[in-house]
Protein backbone atom coordinates (compact mmCIF):
# COMPACT_ATOMS: atom_id res chain seq x y z
CA UNK A 1 0.00 0.00 0.00
CA UNK A 2 1.56 3.28 -1.11
CA UNK A 3 -1.00 5.59 0.49
CA UNK A 4 -0.97 5.44 4.28
CA UNK A 5 -3.83 7.94 4.67
CA UNK A 6 -7.52 7.12 4.63
CA UNK A 7 -9.10 8.74 1.61
CA UNK A 8 -11.68 11.12 3.04
CA UNK A 9 -13.38 13.29 0.41
CA UNK A 10 -15.23 16.40 1.58
CA UNK A 11 -17.90 17.93 -0.63
CA UNK A 12 -17.55 21.55 -1.66
CA UNK A 13 -19.92 23.80 0.26
CA UNK A 14 -22.85 25.19 -1.70
CA UNK A 15 -22.34 28.47 0.13
CA UNK A 16 -18.85 29.95 -0.14
CA UNK A 17 -17.14 32.18 2.40
CA UNK A 18 -15.72 35.47 1.16
CA UNK A 19 -14.10 38.42 2.93
CA UNK A 20 -17.49 40.14 2.82
CA UNK A 21 -18.69 37.72 5.51
CA UNK A 22 -18.30 38.00 9.27
CA UNK A 23 -17.01 34.78 10.82
CA UNK A 24 -18.02 33.76 14.34
CA UNK A 25 -16.41 30.83 16.16
CA UNK A 26 -17.98 29.52 19.37
CA UNK A 27 -17.34 26.59 21.67
CA UNK A 28 -14.37 24.31 22.23
CA UNK A 29 -10.75 25.43 22.26
CA UNK A 30 -10.37 23.78 18.85
CA UNK A 31 -12.45 26.60 17.37
CA UNK A 32 -9.84 29.07 18.65
CA UNK A 33 -7.17 27.38 16.52
CA UNK A 34 -9.18 27.66 13.30
CA UNK A 35 -10.38 31.19 14.08
CA UNK A 36 -6.79 32.40 14.53
CA UNK A 37 -5.95 31.25 10.99
CA UNK A 38 -9.10 32.94 9.70
CA UNK A 39 -7.98 36.14 11.42
CA UNK A 40 -4.52 35.91 9.84
CA UNK A 41 -6.27 35.43 6.48
CA UNK A 42 -7.90 38.84 6.70
CA UNK A 43 -11.42 37.87 7.79
CA UNK A 44 -13.54 39.77 10.31
CA UNK A 45 -13.58 37.29 13.18
CA UNK A 46 -15.20 37.09 16.59
CA UNK A 47 -14.02 34.05 18.50
CA UNK A 48 -15.30 32.84 21.87
CA UNK A 49 -15.91 36.26 23.48
CA UNK A 50 -17.02 34.47 26.67
CA UNK A 51 -14.04 32.14 26.61
CA UNK A 52 -13.78 28.46 25.76
CA UNK A 53 -17.00 26.57 26.47
CA UNK A 54 -17.24 22.83 25.94
CA UNK A 55 -20.84 21.89 26.69
CA UNK A 56 -23.73 22.76 24.34
CA UNK A 57 -26.12 24.17 26.97
CA UNK A 58 -24.03 27.04 28.45
CA UNK A 59 -23.00 27.83 24.88
CA UNK A 60 -26.66 27.98 23.83
CA UNK A 61 -27.52 30.21 26.78
CA UNK A 62 -24.81 32.67 25.77
CA UNK A 63 -26.08 32.86 22.18
CA UNK A 64 -29.66 33.53 23.36
CA UNK A 65 -28.31 36.13 25.79
CA UNK A 66 -26.59 37.92 22.90
CA UNK A 67 -29.66 37.81 20.65
CA UNK A 68 -31.92 39.13 23.42
CA UNK A 69 -29.27 41.70 24.38
CA UNK A 70 -29.49 40.70 28.02
CA UNK A 71 -26.89 40.09 30.70
CA UNK A 72 -27.06 37.15 33.08
CA UNK A 73 -26.27 37.85 36.73
CA UNK A 74 -25.07 34.47 38.01
CA UNK A 75 -21.61 35.13 39.40
CA UNK A 76 -19.23 34.01 42.13
CA UNK A 77 -16.32 35.55 43.97
CA UNK A 78 -12.91 33.87 44.12
CA UNK A 79 -9.67 35.36 45.43
CA UNK A 80 -11.02 38.89 45.20
CA UNK A 81 -12.26 38.54 41.60
CA UNK A 82 -15.74 37.92 40.23
CA UNK A 83 -16.55 35.29 37.61
CA UNK A 84 -19.62 34.27 35.63
CA UNK A 85 -20.99 30.74 35.73
CA UNK A 86 -21.71 31.14 32.00
CA UNK A 87 -18.16 32.05 30.99
CA UNK A 88 -14.62 30.78 31.31
CA UNK A 89 -12.04 31.99 33.82
CA UNK A 90 -10.65 34.42 31.22
CA UNK A 91 -13.74 36.59 31.85
CA UNK A 92 -13.74 38.31 35.24
CA UNK A 93 -14.18 41.62 37.02
CA UNK A 94 -12.86 43.35 40.13
CA UNK A 95 -16.45 43.74 41.32
CA UNK A 96 -19.90 42.43 40.26
CA UNK A 97 -20.45 45.73 38.44
CA UNK A 98 -17.10 45.44 36.65
CA UNK A 99 -17.90 41.88 35.58
CA UNK A 100 -21.32 43.00 34.37
CA UNK A 101 -19.78 45.79 32.26
CA UNK A 102 -17.22 43.40 30.81
CA UNK A 103 -19.84 40.83 29.76
CA UNK A 104 -22.17 43.57 28.52
CA UNK A 105 -19.44 44.96 26.25
CA UNK A 106 -18.66 41.52 24.83
CA UNK A 107 -22.37 40.86 24.34
CA UNK A 108 -22.81 44.10 22.40
CA UNK A 109 -19.76 43.44 20.22
CA UNK A 110 -20.86 39.92 19.31
CA UNK A 111 -24.45 41.05 18.71
CA UNK A 112 -23.22 43.69 16.27
CA UNK A 113 -20.95 41.11 14.61
CA UNK A 114 -23.86 38.70 14.17
CA UNK A 115 -26.06 41.39 12.65
CA UNK A 116 -24.06 41.23 9.39
CA UNK A 117 -24.11 38.44 6.77
CA UNK A 118 -21.79 35.66 7.84
CA UNK A 119 -21.05 32.17 9.09
CA UNK A 120 -21.34 30.91 12.67
CA UNK A 121 -19.16 27.89 13.45
CA UNK A 122 -20.20 26.05 16.60
CA UNK A 123 -17.80 23.45 18.01
CA UNK A 124 -19.07 21.10 20.71
CA UNK A 125 -16.41 19.66 23.01
CA UNK A 126 -18.10 17.41 25.55
CA UNK A 127 -21.52 16.01 26.45
CA UNK A 128 -20.47 15.83 30.11
CA UNK A 129 -21.49 18.76 32.27
CA UNK A 130 -21.26 20.02 35.84
CA UNK A 131 -24.44 21.06 37.60
CA UNK A 132 -24.50 23.33 40.65
CA UNK A 133 -26.25 21.40 43.41
CA UNK A 134 -27.70 24.54 44.98
CA UNK A 135 -29.80 25.52 41.96
CA UNK A 136 -29.31 22.80 39.28
CA UNK A 137 -27.59 25.26 36.96
CA UNK A 138 -25.32 23.79 34.27
CA UNK A 139 -22.10 25.80 34.42
CA UNK A 140 -19.69 26.67 31.64
CA UNK A 141 -16.75 26.47 34.04
CA UNK A 142 -16.32 25.33 37.65
CA UNK A 143 -13.83 28.15 38.39
CA UNK A 144 -11.80 25.89 40.71
CA UNK A 145 -14.66 25.59 43.21
CA UNK A 146 -14.85 22.49 45.47
CA UNK A 147 -16.02 19.29 43.81
CA UNK A 148 -18.80 18.86 46.35
CA UNK A 149 -20.54 21.93 44.90
CA UNK A 150 -21.29 20.07 41.66
CA UNK A 151 -22.78 16.93 40.25
CA UNK A 152 -21.26 15.55 37.05
CA UNK A 153 -23.71 14.22 34.44
CA UNK A 154 -23.87 13.10 30.81
CA UNK A 155 -26.43 14.87 28.63
CA UNK A 156 -29.16 13.11 26.71
CA UNK A 157 -29.11 13.83 22.99
CA UNK A 158 -32.79 14.75 22.59
CA UNK A 159 -32.58 17.40 25.30
CA UNK A 160 -29.66 19.09 23.53
CA UNK A 161 -31.36 18.88 20.13
CA UNK A 162 -34.38 20.77 21.47
CA UNK A 163 -32.16 23.47 22.99
CA UNK A 164 -30.16 24.04 19.81
CA UNK A 165 -33.10 23.97 17.40
CA UNK A 166 -34.46 26.87 19.46
CA UNK A 167 -31.09 28.67 19.23
CA UNK A 168 -30.98 28.30 15.43
CA UNK A 169 -34.55 29.57 15.07
CA UNK A 170 -33.67 32.61 17.16
CA UNK A 171 -30.50 33.24 15.18
CA UNK A 172 -32.40 33.14 11.89
CA UNK A 173 -35.08 35.49 13.19
CA UNK A 174 -32.31 37.85 14.32
CA UNK A 175 -30.46 37.66 10.99
CA UNK A 176 -31.66 35.50 8.11
CA UNK A 177 -28.27 35.91 6.40
CA UNK A 178 -26.40 33.80 8.95
CA UNK A 179 -25.18 30.33 8.01
CA UNK A 180 -24.73 27.99 10.97
CA UNK A 181 -22.11 25.22 10.74
CA UNK A 182 -21.55 22.62 13.44
CA UNK A 183 -18.45 20.61 14.20
CA UNK A 184 -17.23 18.30 16.97
CA UNK A 185 -13.87 18.97 18.59
CA UNK A 186 -11.25 16.25 18.03
CA UNK A 187 -9.63 17.13 21.38
CA UNK A 188 -10.19 14.17 23.70
CA UNK A 189 -11.26 14.83 27.30
CA UNK A 190 -9.16 12.12 28.93
CA UNK A 191 -9.91 13.41 32.42
CA UNK A 192 -13.35 11.89 31.89
CA UNK A 193 -11.66 8.62 30.86
CA UNK A 194 -11.08 7.35 27.33
CA UNK A 195 -14.18 5.14 27.29
CA UNK A 196 -16.26 7.98 28.73
CA UNK A 197 -14.78 10.43 26.22
CA UNK A 198 -15.84 8.18 23.35
CA UNK A 199 -19.36 7.97 24.73
CA UNK A 200 -19.42 11.75 25.03
CA UNK A 201 -18.14 12.34 21.48
CA UNK A 202 -20.60 9.76 20.18
CA UNK A 203 -23.49 11.71 21.66
CA UNK A 204 -22.18 14.96 20.20
CA UNK A 205 -21.87 13.41 16.73
CA UNK A 206 -25.43 12.12 17.03
CA UNK A 207 -26.55 15.53 18.31
CA UNK A 208 -25.06 17.38 15.36
CA UNK A 209 -26.61 14.92 12.90
CA UNK A 210 -30.07 15.52 14.35
CA UNK A 211 -29.63 19.31 14.53
CA UNK A 212 -28.51 19.52 10.90
CA UNK A 213 -31.32 17.25 9.74
CA UNK A 214 -34.02 19.23 11.55
CA UNK A 215 -32.68 22.74 10.95
CA UNK A 216 -30.94 22.56 7.57
CA UNK A 217 -27.65 23.56 9.18
CA UNK A 218 -24.43 21.96 7.95
CA UNK A 219 -21.49 20.02 9.37
CA UNK A 220 -17.74 20.37 8.98
CA UNK A 221 -15.92 17.10 9.86
CA UNK A 222 -12.96 18.40 11.88
CA UNK A 223 -13.36 15.45 14.28
CA UNK A 224 -13.11 12.89 11.47
CA UNK A 225 -10.22 14.69 9.77
CA UNK A 226 -8.05 14.54 12.90
CA UNK A 227 -9.19 11.25 14.44
CA UNK A 228 -9.55 9.19 11.25
CA UNK A 229 -7.61 10.87 8.45
CA UNK A 230 -4.65 12.05 10.55
CA UNK A 231 -4.60 8.81 12.51
CA UNK A 232 -1.12 9.16 13.98
CA UNK A 233 0.24 10.66 17.22
CA UNK A 234 2.80 12.66 15.25
CA UNK A 235 -0.09 15.04 14.53
CA UNK A 236 -0.61 15.74 18.24
CA UNK A 237 1.21 17.82 20.81
CA UNK A 238 3.23 16.12 23.55
CA UNK A 239 0.10 15.66 25.67
CA UNK A 240 -1.22 13.33 22.91
CA UNK A 241 -4.56 15.12 23.23
CA UNK A 242 -4.40 18.43 21.35
CA UNK A 243 -3.73 18.53 17.58
CA UNK A 244 -0.38 20.16 16.82
CA UNK A 245 0.38 22.99 14.41
CA UNK A 246 0.76 20.64 11.45
CA UNK A 247 -2.65 19.07 12.12
CA UNK A 248 -4.32 22.47 12.55
CA UNK A 249 -2.82 23.61 9.27
CA UNK A 250 -4.08 20.47 7.56
CA UNK A 251 -7.61 20.99 8.90
CA UNK A 252 -7.45 24.62 7.73
CA UNK A 253 -6.52 23.44 4.23
CA UNK A 254 -9.50 21.06 4.18
CA UNK A 255 -11.65 23.93 5.50
CA UNK A 256 -10.38 26.12 2.65
CA UNK A 257 -11.18 23.45 0.07
CA UNK A 258 -14.76 23.29 1.27
CA UNK A 259 -15.60 26.96 1.81
CA UNK A 260 -13.34 29.21 -0.32
CA UNK A 261 -13.52 29.90 -4.03
CA UNK A 262 -10.40 30.59 -6.10
CA UNK A 263 -10.58 34.36 -5.68
CA UNK A 264 -10.80 34.15 -1.89
CA UNK A 265 -7.89 31.71 -1.83
CA UNK A 266 -5.76 34.22 -3.76
CA UNK A 267 -6.53 36.96 -1.25
CA UNK A 268 -5.69 34.62 1.64
CA UNK A 269 -2.42 33.74 -0.07
CA UNK A 270 -1.55 37.45 -0.27
CA UNK A 271 -2.20 37.87 3.45
CA UNK A 272 -0.01 34.93 4.40
CA UNK A 273 2.74 36.09 2.03
CA UNK A 274 2.84 39.56 3.58
CA UNK A 275 2.73 38.26 7.15
CA UNK A 276 5.46 35.70 6.50
CA UNK A 277 7.76 38.22 4.82
CA UNK A 278 7.18 40.87 7.48
CA UNK A 279 8.17 38.30 10.10
CA UNK A 280 11.50 37.97 8.27
CA UNK A 281 11.92 41.65 7.48
CA UNK A 282 15.69 41.48 7.83
CA UNK A 283 15.81 39.34 4.70
CA UNK A 284 13.87 41.85 2.62
CA UNK A 285 15.52 44.66 0.70
CA UNK A 286 15.30 46.73 -2.45
CA UNK A 287 12.64 45.92 -5.05
CA UNK A 288 11.26 42.95 -3.15
CA UNK A 289 10.63 45.13 -0.12
CA UNK A 290 8.82 47.75 -2.21
CA UNK A 291 6.61 45.14 -3.81
CA UNK A 292 5.79 43.75 -0.39
CA UNK A 293 4.85 47.17 0.93
CA UNK A 294 2.69 47.83 -2.12
CA UNK A 295 0.85 44.56 -1.57
CA UNK A 296 0.39 45.35 2.11
CA UNK A 297 -0.96 48.82 1.27
CA UNK A 298 -3.39 47.28 -1.22
CA UNK A 299 -4.67 44.85 1.40
CA UNK A 300 -4.98 47.64 3.96
CA UNK A 301 -7.14 49.66 1.56
CA UNK A 302 -9.38 46.73 0.68
CA UNK A 303 -9.61 45.28 4.20
CA UNK A 304 -9.32 48.22 6.64
CA UNK A 305 -10.46 46.12 9.63
CA UNK A 306 -7.33 43.93 9.58
CA UNK A 307 -4.88 44.45 12.42
CA UNK A 308 -1.28 43.87 11.36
Amino acid sequence: MSNFFLNFPIDKSVKHISHAHNLTFLGSCFSNEISSLALESGFRVNSNPFGTIFHPIPLAENVIQVIDNKNQNDFLERDGKYYSWNASTTIFGQSPEDLHRNIQAKTATLRNHLSEPGFVFVTFGSAFYYELKENNKIVANCHKQPNQFFEKKLSEVEELVEVWINVIENLRMFNSKLNVVFTVSPVRHIRDGLVENNRSKGRLIQLVEKICKESGSTYFPSYEIVIDELRDYRFFKQDRIHPNEEAISYVWNRFSEKYFDDQTKLVISDFFQVRKRLAHRSEINGIVDNRLLELKSKLEREFPWVQW
